[in-house]
Protein backbone atom coordinates (compact mmCIF):
# COMPACT_ATOMS: atom_id res chain seq x y z
CA UNK A 1 0.00 0.00 0.00
CA UNK A 2 0.90 3.81 -0.42
CA UNK A 3 2.95 5.52 2.19
CA UNK A 4 0.48 8.25 1.78
CA UNK A 5 -2.66 8.71 4.74
CA UNK A 6 -4.46 11.27 2.32
CA UNK A 7 -4.26 8.53 -0.32
CA UNK A 8 -5.34 5.70 1.72
CA UNK A 9 -8.03 7.22 3.21
CA UNK A 10 -9.66 7.73 -0.64
CA UNK A 11 -12.69 6.00 -1.69
CA UNK A 12 -11.99 4.02 -4.53
CA UNK A 13 -13.78 5.89 -7.01
CA UNK A 14 -12.07 9.47 -5.66
CA UNK A 15 -9.05 7.06 -6.56
CA UNK A 16 -9.77 6.46 -9.59
CA UNK A 17 -10.73 9.81 -10.66
CA UNK A 18 -7.45 10.47 -9.35
CA UNK A 19 -6.12 7.74 -11.53
CA UNK A 20 -7.89 9.39 -14.49
CA UNK A 21 -5.76 12.57 -14.12
CA UNK A 22 -2.88 10.65 -14.05
CA UNK A 23 -2.10 9.74 -10.98
CA UNK A 24 0.83 6.85 -10.75
CA UNK A 25 0.27 6.95 -6.79
CA UNK A 26 -3.45 6.37 -7.28
CA UNK A 27 -2.91 3.62 -9.28
CA UNK A 28 -0.88 1.94 -7.09
CA UNK A 29 -3.69 1.76 -4.08
CA UNK A 30 -6.45 0.75 -6.27
CA UNK A 31 -3.77 -2.06 -7.00
CA UNK A 32 -3.00 -3.09 -3.81
CA UNK A 33 -6.66 -2.67 -3.05
CA UNK A 34 -7.80 -5.17 -5.77
CA UNK A 35 -4.87 -6.90 -7.15
CA UNK A 36 -4.91 -10.71 -4.80
CA UNK A 37 -9.57 -10.59 -5.29
CA UNK A 38 -9.14 -10.10 -8.57
CA UNK A 39 -6.79 -12.84 -8.91
CA UNK A 40 -8.07 -15.12 -6.65
CA UNK A 41 -11.49 -14.51 -8.84
CA UNK A 42 -9.77 -15.34 -12.34
CA UNK A 43 -7.83 -18.43 -10.28
CA UNK A 44 -11.11 -19.59 -9.36
CA UNK A 45 -13.41 -19.00 -12.55
CA UNK A 46 -10.10 -19.56 -15.24
CA UNK A 47 -10.24 -22.94 -17.63
CA UNK A 48 -7.52 -23.53 -17.90
CA UNK A 49 -6.28 -22.74 -14.51
CA UNK A 50 -2.85 -21.61 -15.17
CA UNK A 51 -4.53 -19.33 -17.23
CA UNK A 52 -5.03 -17.35 -14.47
CA UNK A 53 -1.88 -15.15 -14.47
CA UNK A 54 -2.45 -14.12 -17.77
CA UNK A 55 -5.85 -12.95 -17.19
CA UNK A 56 -4.89 -10.98 -14.59
CA UNK A 57 -2.61 -8.82 -16.84
CA UNK A 58 -5.11 -8.32 -18.82
CA UNK A 59 -7.25 -7.49 -16.36
CA UNK A 60 -5.48 -4.45 -15.62
CA UNK A 61 -3.83 -3.65 -18.82
CA UNK A 62 -7.62 -3.26 -19.81
CA UNK A 63 -8.14 -1.26 -16.49
CA UNK A 64 -5.60 0.83 -17.72
CA UNK A 65 -6.30 1.53 -21.36
CA UNK A 66 -10.36 1.61 -20.26
CA UNK A 67 -9.70 4.46 -17.39
CA UNK A 68 -11.10 7.05 -18.75
CA UNK A 69 -14.48 4.46 -19.14
CA UNK A 70 -14.78 4.58 -15.87
CA UNK A 71 -17.99 6.90 -14.78
CA UNK A 72 -18.14 7.37 -11.08
CA UNK A 73 -21.86 6.76 -10.56
CA UNK A 74 -21.02 2.83 -10.69
CA UNK A 75 -18.80 1.44 -7.35
CA UNK A 76 -15.65 0.87 -8.54
CA UNK A 77 -15.45 -3.08 -7.32
CA UNK A 78 -18.29 -3.16 -9.86
CA UNK A 79 -16.39 -2.07 -12.62
CA UNK A 80 -13.45 -3.41 -12.00
CA UNK A 81 -15.11 -7.30 -11.36
CA UNK A 82 -16.84 -6.02 -14.44
CA UNK A 83 -13.29 -5.92 -16.74
CA UNK A 84 -12.24 -9.26 -14.83
CA UNK A 85 -15.16 -10.90 -15.91
CA UNK A 86 -15.14 -9.93 -19.78
CA UNK A 87 -11.60 -11.05 -20.00
CA UNK A 88 -12.47 -14.52 -18.37
CA UNK A 89 -14.99 -14.64 -21.01
CA UNK A 90 -13.45 -13.30 -23.87
CA UNK A 91 -10.90 -15.73 -22.91
CA UNK A 92 -13.51 -18.87 -22.95
CA UNK A 93 -14.34 -17.93 -26.27
CA UNK A 94 -10.91 -17.96 -27.64
CA UNK A 95 -10.91 -21.86 -25.70
CA UNK A 96 -13.69 -22.93 -27.31
CA UNK A 97 -12.03 -22.38 -30.43
CA UNK A 98 -9.55 -24.58 -29.50
CA UNK A 99 -8.91 -28.10 -28.63
CA UNK A 100 -8.98 -28.32 -24.81
CA UNK A 101 -7.51 -30.53 -22.29
CA UNK A 102 -9.26 -30.51 -18.50
CA UNK A 103 -6.59 -29.29 -16.36
CA UNK A 104 -6.25 -30.29 -12.57
CA UNK A 105 -4.38 -27.13 -11.94
CA UNK A 106 -7.10 -25.69 -10.41
CA UNK A 107 -7.32 -28.06 -7.74
CA UNK A 108 -3.82 -29.14 -7.16
CA UNK A 109 -3.64 -25.24 -6.20
CA UNK A 110 -6.72 -24.88 -4.32
CA UNK A 111 -5.96 -27.82 -2.43
CA UNK A 112 -2.32 -26.54 -1.67
CA UNK A 113 -4.20 -23.32 -0.63
CA UNK A 114 -6.25 -25.00 1.59
CA UNK A 115 -4.20 -27.32 3.42
CA UNK A 116 -2.40 -23.96 5.04
CA UNK A 117 -5.68 -22.99 6.10
CA UNK A 118 -6.18 -22.10 9.33
CA UNK A 119 -9.70 -22.35 9.75
CA UNK A 120 -9.49 -26.26 9.64
CA UNK A 121 -11.06 -27.00 6.49
CA UNK A 122 -9.87 -30.59 5.15
CA UNK A 123 -7.75 -30.04 2.01
CA UNK A 124 -9.67 -33.13 0.68
CA UNK A 125 -13.06 -32.05 0.70
CA UNK A 126 -12.15 -28.45 -0.15
CA UNK A 127 -10.63 -29.84 -3.14
CA UNK A 128 -13.85 -31.53 -3.81
CA UNK A 129 -15.88 -28.81 -3.57
CA UNK A 130 -13.65 -26.61 -6.23
CA UNK A 131 -13.87 -29.89 -8.20
CA UNK A 132 -17.72 -29.58 -7.65
CA UNK A 133 -17.57 -25.50 -8.67
CA UNK A 134 -15.06 -25.73 -11.37
CA UNK A 135 -17.56 -28.33 -13.04
CA UNK A 136 -20.16 -25.99 -13.24
CA UNK A 137 -21.10 -23.89 -16.22
CA UNK A 138 -19.22 -20.46 -16.35
CA UNK A 139 -23.14 -18.57 -15.79
CA UNK A 140 -23.03 -20.42 -12.64
CA UNK A 141 -19.85 -20.26 -11.37
CA UNK A 142 -19.68 -16.71 -11.82
CA UNK A 143 -22.27 -16.38 -9.44
CA UNK A 144 -21.18 -18.94 -6.71
CA UNK A 145 -17.26 -17.59 -6.63
CA UNK A 146 -18.54 -13.80 -6.48
CA UNK A 147 -21.45 -14.25 -3.70
CA UNK A 148 -18.89 -16.58 -1.43
CA UNK A 149 -15.31 -16.02 -2.22
CA UNK A 150 -15.48 -12.29 -2.87
CA UNK A 151 -18.48 -11.66 -0.68
CA UNK A 152 -20.76 -9.90 -2.84
CA UNK A 153 -24.66 -9.68 -2.69
CA UNK A 154 -26.79 -10.99 -5.46
CA UNK A 155 -27.74 -7.37 -6.34
CA UNK A 156 -23.73 -6.66 -6.42
CA UNK A 157 -23.34 -9.53 -8.76
CA UNK A 158 -26.31 -8.44 -10.94
CA UNK A 159 -24.89 -5.46 -11.73
CA UNK A 160 -21.61 -6.78 -12.29
CA UNK A 161 -23.22 -8.95 -14.47
CA UNK A 162 -25.76 -6.89 -16.36
CA UNK A 163 -28.51 -8.98 -15.40
CA UNK A 164 -31.57 -8.68 -12.40
CA UNK A 165 -31.03 -9.98 -8.67
CA UNK A 166 -33.65 -12.14 -9.41
CA UNK A 167 -32.03 -14.06 -12.26
CA UNK A 168 -28.61 -13.80 -9.64
CA UNK A 169 -30.90 -16.11 -7.53
CA UNK A 170 -32.36 -18.26 -10.45
CA UNK A 171 -28.56 -19.40 -11.17
CA UNK A 172 -27.58 -19.73 -7.76
CA UNK A 173 -30.34 -21.83 -6.76
CA UNK A 174 -29.57 -24.11 -9.79
CA UNK A 175 -25.85 -23.90 -9.08
CA UNK A 176 -26.39 -24.89 -5.14
CA UNK A 177 -28.50 -28.07 -6.78
CA UNK A 178 -26.00 -29.24 -9.02
CA UNK A 179 -23.46 -28.68 -6.56
CA UNK A 180 -25.42 -30.88 -4.21
CA UNK A 181 -25.92 -33.48 -6.67
CA UNK A 182 -22.09 -33.78 -7.34
CA UNK A 183 -21.56 -34.06 -4.05
CA UNK A 184 -23.81 -36.75 -3.08
CA UNK A 185 -22.23 -38.75 -5.57
CA UNK A 186 -18.78 -37.99 -4.55
CA UNK A 187 -19.81 -38.61 -1.07
CA UNK A 188 -21.71 -41.87 -1.80
CA UNK A 189 -18.42 -43.15 -3.62
CA UNK A 190 -16.29 -41.92 -0.63
CA UNK A 191 -18.40 -44.40 1.84
CA UNK A 192 -18.36 -47.50 -0.14
CA UNK A 193 -15.57 -49.69 0.88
Amino acid sequence: MTSDPAVDARTDEELMRVYQAGSQEAFDELYARYAKPIYNFLRRMAQPRDAADDLFQKTFLKLHTGRHQYRPQAPFRHWIFTIARNVLRDDARHQRRQPIAKSDVFNEQIGMERAKDPRGHSPEIDLIVSEAIGALPLTQREVIVLNRYRGMSYAEIGEVLGISENAVKQRAFQAMQKLRRSLDIVTGELKEP
